[in-house]
């Protein structure tokens, strides 16, 4: 199983925070928000990793994640999606990563909070036969892609429908059988002038194959859409830190999965200062 983070989005709503780098690389409390997405695939047991960027941020992913990790097993892979044209667009350029194996795709500025969230993942790799989406209840379904179920199947999605049928919407976090390199071959432009995974998504339901998890309650899913979400999203994170320790740490998950050592652990944990450093040696 392998993982891919989508991150290329303008963000132009974030302007002028997003003038400087991408809508991941924004601090969400104590860390980059692309962080958070990376730990959710860690402690899944993913290791392989395809993050798909803009051009402009090429470099600093590079600096992020090459120059402090992959000493300690991960594996990232790079793939620019040099211009706007979708979400299937984007994880087409990663198809030599993918090489016909199932994955999980994430966009990268979808923010998980929850204790024991890599079980859904690791639920979802399981019961997965073509795809399999991870969805919730919200009270303004009309802003996102609603999704109708039977039974443990998804029968139907439509983005942003004036007339919900629903209250249930996607958010963000799939998995896809390998079939699905061969699906992206026949995608067409949308309507919106884009190649989207929704269409990608609708192939897999027509055939029966589209299965979901919904989120619980306890979890929180959070948008980042906006200046003030973005403080809220902090403040989540931060009281949730407060009460269970360090959320999204990738050292940390790395050590309590059995990637690294404890020795390795302290070692990769030392150019931080004394207050990170800290809560992180709290929880050994």
């Amino acid at each position: 199983m392998k993982g891919v983070i989508l991150t290329a989005g303008g963000a132009t709503r974030l302007k002028p925070i997003t003038e400087v780098y991408g809508k991941a690389l924004v601090p969400i409390y104590d860390k980059p928000m692309i962080y958070y997405g990376v730990s959710l695939l860690i402690n899944s047991g993913i290791k392989e990793i395809a993050l798909i960027c803009s051009p402009n941020d090429l470099s600093l992913y590079k600096s992020l994640f090459d120059e402090k990790f992959n000493d300690l097993g991960l594996n990232f892979q790079f793939f620019v999606q040099k211009s706007p044209k979708g979400t299937a667009d984007a994880v087409k350029s990663a198809m030599d990563f993918i090489e016909n194996e199932d994955f999980v795709l994430l966009f990268g500025d979808n923010i998980f909070v929850m204790n024991g969230m890599e079980k859904l993942i690791r639920k979802g790799i399981e019961i997965n036969s073509g795809s399999c989406m991870f969805v919730l209840p919200v009270n303004d379904p009309e802003r996102f892609g609603v999704v109708e179920v039977a039974g443990d199947k998804v029968i139907g999605m439509e983005e942003k429908p004036e007339h919900p049928k629903t209250n249930l919407i996607g958010t963000g976090l799939y998995i896809f059988s390998k079939e699905t390199s061969k699906k992206l071959q026949n995608i067409q432009l949308s309507a919106r002038g884009e190649y989207e995974m929704t269409d990608v998504l609708l192939s897999y339901i027509s055939e029966g194959n589209a299965k979901y998890i919904k989120l619980p309650e306890e979890c929180k899913w959070l948008d980042t859409g906006t200046f003030d979400s973005l403080l809220e999203c902090a403040q989540v994170i931060k009281e949730f830190e407060d009460n269970n320790g360090p959320y999204g740490c990738l050292e940390l998950d790395l050590y309590r999965q059995g990637f690294i050592t404890k020795e390795k652990l302290l070692e990769s944990i030392s150019r931080y200062k004394k207050d990170y450093k800290d809560r992180i040696l709290n929880t050994l």
